[in-house]
Formats: structure tokens, sequence, C-alpha cells
């Protein structure tokens, strides 16, 4: 069966409904040591292959702080997969807390323009500014002036989409105040322990014709995240009645409550079965009791520091 996609408001442009991501998991970082850029991981760049044939996946997601865009582009090489047959999306960091500002680019554009030259591809087909870090995080660039730039991109041919990455909506209205081309994506942390990665923001998005893409939808079943948590009677209850894994009712969720789910793995079998996510249906009344039930947790595992102000709230 094919990959369903979702289509952007602004371009029309069809999204395959789920990513590999080549984000945390697979990022390459040396203790004590700078982020390593230039070194090449084998071993990622053959489950992205595998990926990309034998699992099938059309949408690849990565970053530049997740230094991964060279394995990204080998794979994609070395797979035989037509670009055209591929949407790629990548992200500017701006400097994450000043933690390797000396090596930021100087915003978007730039960033881009590297990413384009590691991955050896001539164009993204979405480009996301991957946190809400400006001023003194991002080289001293505004949120305006960061947008500015992705316009820039887009009509220069870079990007043919552009969105952001873990927005709140008071965010959001600052690009939408000035914009040109409105924001096409907000990805964030989405899953049944975090349905609202800031106050009404999935909402407030579908508002406004932004998709919201979901990274760590897998966060229940992680045990290194929720050990115990209220759904876990409730996924194997779901799992004997659809005969599917508890992985694929959360991706089935997540894509059915209008989200596109971002999943990886290095477990090539596990990788294989993600597509069967498209051969079931969940019923309304279990995508809503998957809901209901993991009200009942509230799990953040990324940008605590940002998001406190509404956790505390």
């Amino acid at each position: 069966m094919s990959t369903p996609s979702f289509t952007l408001a602004r371009t029309g442009d069809k999204i395959p409904a789920i990513a590999f991501g080549s984000g945390t998991k697979h990022q390459k970082k040396k203790k004590g040591d700078p982020v390593l850029k230039d070194s090449v991981d084998e071993s990622l760049v053959d489950i992205i292959k595998f990926a990309l044939t034998e699992g099938k996946f059309t949408h690849l997601d990565t970053a530049e702080v997740y230094t991964t865009r060279i394995e990204v582009g080998m794979a994609i090489a070395e797979s035989g997969v037509p670009r055209s047959k591929l949407w790629i999306t990548d992200k500017w960091n701006q400097g994450w807390g000043g933690r390797h500002r000396s090596t930021t680019p100087s915003g978007p554009y730039e960033s881009l323009v590297k990413g384009l030259e590691l991955m050896k591809i001539d164009y993204v087909d979405l480009f996301l500014i991957h946190a809400p870090f400006f001023g003194a995080d991002a080289n001293e660039v505004t949120v305006e002036e960061a947008w500015r730039q992705m316009e820039r991109l887009v009509d220069e041919g870079k990007a043919r989409n552009i969105g952001v990455s873990n927005f709140d909506e008071p965010m959001l209205q600052k690009i939408l105040a000035v914009c040109k081309y409105k924001p096409q994506v907000n990805q964030i942390e989405y899953n049944p322990y975090l349905q609202e990665q800031s106050p009404g923001i999935v909402d407030f998005c579908k508002r406004n014709e932004i998709l919201v893409e979901a990274f760590s939808p897998l966060t229940p079943i992680v045990p290194t995240k929720v050990t115990e948590g209220p759904l876990d009677p409730v996924l194997r209850e779901l799992e004997a009645k659809y005969g599917v894994t508890d992985t694929l009712l959360l991706l089935r969720w997540v894509y059915q409550t209008g989200v596109l789910p971002i999943t990886t793995s290095t477990n090539k079998e596990r990788l294989r079965d993600i597509m069967k996510v498209w051969e079931f249906e969940l019923e309304p009344s279990d995508v809503e009791k998957i809901s209901a039930t993991g009200r009942k947790l509230h799990y953040r595992g990324f940008f605590q520091d940002y998001f406190e102000k509404y956790d505390k709230a």
C-alpha cells in the first residue's frame, strides 16, 4: 500500500504522511568536544538507505544540529531512489543557548546553503527554523530577519516549502504579522502524553493551515522516558484487538489526529514493519480512548526550559 500524504496549503505540495528521522538517536557527538560534523557514520548511511529501499520511506528528516546531513546525502545517492521521488526536510540550528554559537551559521540562508552542499542536492522540499531561540542565542538574528531569509530561500528555489519547529502561538504570530509566505509546517513534540506542546498550539496551527508534525510520537512506550504509564493496559488491549504492535498503534493514532509522525529505528525488521501502519484504521472510539487516557499523564522530553512557563501555569 502506498504512503498517504498531507497537502500543504500554500504550494499544494503532497508531503508523505510519515517520515524517517535522523535526529537525536543518530546525532554524532563526542564528550568534551564540539559536535563532529565531518565524520561519516557508515552504519547510519546503511540504515537510511535501508529505510528508503526495504522500508519504503520516501520522507527523510534531518537538521543542522543532528550532524547527519552527510549521511542523508550519501544514503540518497547510494539508494538509487530518484530525488524526485523523495521528500527531504532540513532545519536551521540557531546555536541552542549559545552552546555552538561560534560555529553557527549567520542565519537560515547560510545554513541551508551549507546543508545542500553536504547532502549534494539542489533543493530541499521543506526547511524549518528548528527552535524559537533568537537574539543572543542566534548571532543576534531576530525571528523577523530569520523569516526574511527563509523566504529568500523559497524565491531562489533552494527550499520549496518553509516552516518552523517547536514554536508556540506567540512566536508564530510574530511571523504571521510580517510574512510574505506563511509557515507551512510546525514540527513539535507530540504524543498521547504531550498532546499540546504549548497551549492550544495544534488547533491554532490547523486554523492557520499549518501542518503539525510530531517528533517523539512513541514516548509512551520508550522505557527510558516513561517506565510505566496509564496507557499501558489500553495499548495491550488494542494490540490484541487490531493484531498490531504498540508502535503501529501510536503512529496510527498520531496520523488519525491529523498530525504527521516522524519515527526512526536502527532495527531493520522494525523499519520494514512500520509501513503496516497503513494497513489498518483505529475506530474513532479507540482514537479517543488513547487521547483521553494519555491526558492523565504529562511528560515533556525536550525544551523543558523554554516551555516551563506553561507547565507551571
